[in-house]
């Protein structure tokens, strides 16, 4: 394995360290260039809060932060921030939300922010378990405490089941609570735990773990959009007509159904637009794309999410997912993004944040869509790509999208030829 003689071997004893100490290491060992000091080591409260959020901080790494403008949700314009690395994700949602936006916009739904926590018990016998099995007072009782603060807003307990897993030989038992604006996994892994006494002595059996799912089945989301075909046609590339592309975009939506190899991709363009509001919000963004490809595979097979037909005139969309997004708790009550990302969004509460998201989801999902049945994709990720290539060649400020022009017009997409362009242009004026 080939790597770089400058790699950290850090001393065992890094994590103990302060983020000073910490930091004098890494400068130490790896003498960062000034671009690489400034983004990922800087001074002051970002590398301080990193402290704060989690083991051995050493900085930051910032994502781009973006806003796809003018979406029309459940009657309101809403304006998205997101964070992502990946140039087209921002330009594709804004496109498919101004456009469904011509048709009336999204329309939403959620359901109650209710997550489950399951606790795994081994060595069960029958009489054990229908113990387990008429256990859900007393359950409900042995959590009164701890969900007290939920019941005042209205959420809490919700139910209490068991079942029996056939291959390792192990019962789960498993509790709903509504844990209203939160993701809810501190207070689910607290319940869980404190039920492990009761559940052991009820079945006789031993605990294994207990620990939330993060399946959020009952958490869902949901957005749909009716758009004339007329409409469509005039947002398609030119020779492309409104009723051959719905009808393209509508056997790709089977495709994905019937395909596990291109459903991975078809909700990978859907989480696009889903992750990177998670990311602006702090949401735990690895929790929700869990959630969404669990929920991909629900019967057995892998499909795409979102479907479209064509009823009429019009072109239907229809997303729906598990999206437990949150608006309170864990690192989005902490960090100074979440709080201005929230404020954009006109602080909605957890559903409100869920409804947007599906909204997203499937704005997302059309945009790939109608560019992947029309032209592809390549040209719009290129043109973006090309401020990239302008960017590495040197240009700054202004100069970036100036170089950048050039190279799309003459379809000249490499380094070598955002070096060359930069010269030119140098040549001609002083570049900014």
């Amino acid at each position: 394995m080939k790597t770089d003689d400058k790699r950290s071997a850090f001393p065992e004893d890094f994590r103990r360290r302060d983020l000073q100490q910490r930091r004098e290491l890494v400068l130490a060992r790896l003498g960062p260039d000034p671009d690489e000091r400034s983004c990922s080591l800087p001074d002051g409260s970002p590398s301080e809060l990193a402290d704060v959020m989690v083991e051995s901080a050493i900085g930051v790494v910032p994502l781009p932060l973006g806003v796809a403008c003018g979406f029309r949700i459940d009657g309101l314009r809403v304006d998205i921030p997101m964070a992502v690395e990946e140039p087209s994700v921002v330009a594709a949602a804004s496109f498919a939300g101004r456009l469904v936006a011509k048709g009336g916009g999204f329309s939403t739904r959620a359901m109650e922010p209710v997550m489950s926590a399951q606790v795994y018990l081994s060595g069960v016998a029958e009489a054990g378990y229908s113990a387990l099995q008429a256990a859900g007072r007393e359950v409900a009782a042995t959590l009164a405490p701890m969900l007290a603060g939920l019941d005042r807003r209205g959420g809490g307990f919700r139910g209490y089941r068991c079942a029996r897993i056939a291959g390792p030989a192990l019962v789960r038992a498993e509790i709903d609570v509504d844990v209203r604006d939160a993701m809810g996994a501190n207070i689910l892994n607290s319940a869980a735990e404190a039920l492990r006494p009761l559940l052991e002595t009820l079945s006789g059996g031993r605990a294994l773990m207990c620990i939330l799912t993060n399946a959020a089945l009952e958490r869902r989301a949901a957005a749909s959009f009716s758009l004339t075909l007329a409409e469509l046609g005039r947002a398609c590339p030119p020779g492309w007509e409104g009723p051959e592309c719905a009808d393209r975009i509508v056997l790709a939506s089977q495709l994905a159904a019937a395909d596990p190899l291109r459903a991975v991709t078809h909700n990978k363009g859907i989480m696009n637009g889903i992750a990177s509001l998670a990311l602006a919000t702090m949401n735990d963004y690895r929790a929700i794309e869990a959630a969404a490809h669990a929920w991909a595979a629900r019967d057995g097979s892998y499909r795409g999410l979102g479907s479209y037909r064509v009823e009429g005139d019009c072109l239907c969309g229809e997303l729906e997912l598990p999206l437990p997004f949150a608006t309170v708790g864990g690192a989005l009550s902490l960090h100074p993004s979440a709080h201005l990302a929230l404020r954009m969004l006109g602080n909605p509460d957890a559903t409100g944040l869920a409804r947007i998201a599906a909204a997203l989801g499937l704005a997302q999902n059309l945009a790939a869509l109608l560019a992947l049945v029309t032209t592809g994709i390549q040209s719009g990720h290129m043109r973006l790509h090309a401020a990239r290539l302008a960017y590495m060649a040197g240009a700054r400020g202004a100069a970036v999208r100036r170089v950048a022009g050039i190279m799309a017009a003459r379809g000249s997409l490499s380094p070598s030829d955002a070096e060359a362009i930069l010269a030119e242009l140098a040549e001609e004026e002083p570049v900014p």
